[in-house]
């Protein structure tokens, strides 16, 4: 009886997944429509294109409800991301959690060096500062007590970073983001809506606006005004 009424619990639980999952898609598959946008259900493909957060870290790596497309000029995707790690108690018993992101990707007119601005947390800075992960510090008390720039180049850190970047970030700097490359990614943990993707390309692009010229000419050698051709 036992294993009866475990059976009509999967069940029943595979059963919401499975709604729940066809909903988000036609969902997303709608929105790309009014966008213009391209949809796709998957493409896997995406998880090994960047290496930082939220990337390269545990197993099976999905990508999911892919929407790609031009925003204000720039080629951008956005997508559900998720990833699973596993730990084991001290009876053997194997837990599996996966952890879920929502993901924007804006494309650069050039490559730029690697930076990366996320929150500093309530101890995260003091635990890191101590094991020697230093972050770039600023005029702003504020924004470092609020925080974290990590970039191999401190110059190139402090020039991105400007005064009107930091009073950007204070007042809507609710995700982290990263310059890898060609790539300009925000992410936050759990699942987005089209809201959510639409307020966090608009950050994306206002970020993108706070680079002052000469870094986009000394460290990528391009014109901003002049946009790549579409990657993603």
């Amino acid at each position: 009886m036992l294993i009866l009424v475990a059976l009509v619990v999967a069940g029943g639980i595979f059963y919401f997944n499975y709604l729940a999952a066809k909903k988000r898609r036609e969902l997303f598959a709608g929105f790309a429509a009014q966008q213009g946008w391209s949809y796709l259900p998957d493409n896997n493909a995406l998880a090994g294109q960047w290496s930082g957060t939220p990337f390269q870290t545990g197993d099976h790596w999905r990508v999911k409800n892919v929407l790609s497309g031009a925003y204000n000029g720039h080629q951008m995707v956005a997508f559900d991301y998720s990833y699973q790690t596993h730990s084991t108690d001290s009876k053997g018993r194997r837990t599996t959690t996966t952890h879920k992101f929502g993901v924007v990707v804006v494309q650069l007119p050039g490559a730029l060096p690697h930076l990366e601005v996320t929150h500093e947390g309530i101890f995260g800075g003091v635990v890191a500062n101590a094991l020697g992960f230093r972050d770039l510090q600023f005029e702003s008390e504020q924004f470092n007590r609020a925080f974290r720039v990590k970039a191999d180049d401190e110059r190139y850190g402090h020039a991105v970073v400007t005064p009107r970047m930091m009073e950007l970030l204070l007042a809507r700097g609710e995700i982290g983001w990263r310059i890898e490359g060609n790539s300009l990614l925000g992410w936050d943990k759990g699942d987005h809506n089209p809201t959510e993707v639409m307020n966090r390309l608009t950050l994306l692009q206002q970020v993108l606006e706070q680079v002052p010229p000469y870094v986009w000419r000394d460290y990528a050698g391009v014109d901003p005004r002049v946009q790549p051709p579409p990657s993603y």
